[in-house]
């Protein structure tokens, strides 16, 4: 049986050697369980060494990696902004919001006027600051709910168990998510934490919006969201293709 740091050794060698490895045969020559080689490969790529993909592992590509939010946010800003005044018409007075926390989804507190009793729940320190903001300005009249969890400092959001757990006590009204990248079937995320947590509020609302500049099409995020089945609208300035077949053009909301 091999101790822990043998076995985050003899991970790298072989991800160095193969190119690319898959948990069940990492589980078979470490002998140990493949939970504990996720959490292996969990601890290696927190530390930069490699990078986790559905399933197992390749070596590290710093390309692959999310750029930090700041640098995000500048990236598309005007189009970013069209998009969220779009999905800012959306929220209704009376209404439970959850929004996630994207550089797309984060200016939705911008354009939000004149609605009361709603309440607005989200991962995103950033968009609960904003809230905050909109109701000390008396434009909204709402209740905001910070979750708890664990913080990724680069994208200012909170993820993890306890935060999927809480998600799951939710029955929301409306979802507003964004992604790392899209296809013509699926949507990603760059972090496996965080696209797991949209899709949970997918999952638990009962109209969900997708809010995607041009720019995701068909990106490099590694993990999946959710397929544009589970998705009730697309808001983004990408005309949609004739091979998209799970939007019709009223559900495809193009700015």
């Amino acid at each position: 049986m091999y101790k822990r740091n043998e076995r985050l050794n003899l991970i790298r060698k072989r991800v160095d050697q193969y190119g690319q490895v898959a948990v069940k045969d990492l589980a078979i020559f470490l002998q140990v369980t493949p939970e504990t080689v996720r959490k292996d490969l969990e601890t290696l790529e927190n530390d930069k060494l490699i990078t986790r993909t559905h399933g197992g592992a390749i070596q590290y590509n710093h390309i692959n990696k999310e750029k930090s939010y700041a640098n995000k946010w500048q990236k598309q800003s005007q189009v970013k902004e069209r998009i969220a005044k779009k999905a800012a018409l959306q929220i209704q007075s009376g209404e439970i919001i959850v929004i996630d926390g994207g550089t797309t989804t984060g200016r939705i507190p911008h354009y939000l006027n004149d609605i009361t009793q709603t309440t607005i729940v989200t991962n995103s320190l950033k968009i609960a600051d904003e809230l905050n903001r909109a109701i000390e300005e008396q434009r909204i009249q709402a209740e905001v709910i910070m979750l708890a969890g664990k913080t990724n400092t680069e994208q200012d959001v909170v993820r993890g168990h306890m935060t999927n757990e809480l998600l799951q006590r939710f029955k929301f009204d409306k979802a507003f998510i964004s992604c790392g990248s899209f296809d013509t079937s699926d949507c990603y995320e760059f972090d496996l934490e965080e696209a797991h947590a949209s899709h949970i509020m997918i999952q638990q609302s009962q109209l969900s919006y997708l809010l995607a500049d041009s720019s995701k099409r068909d990106a490099h995020a590694s993990y999946r969201i959710d397929g544009f089945s589970e998705i009730d609208y697309m808001i983004s300035d990408y005309a949609k293709p004739q091979n998209m077949e799970y939007f019709n053009q009223k559900h495809w909301l193009q700015i």
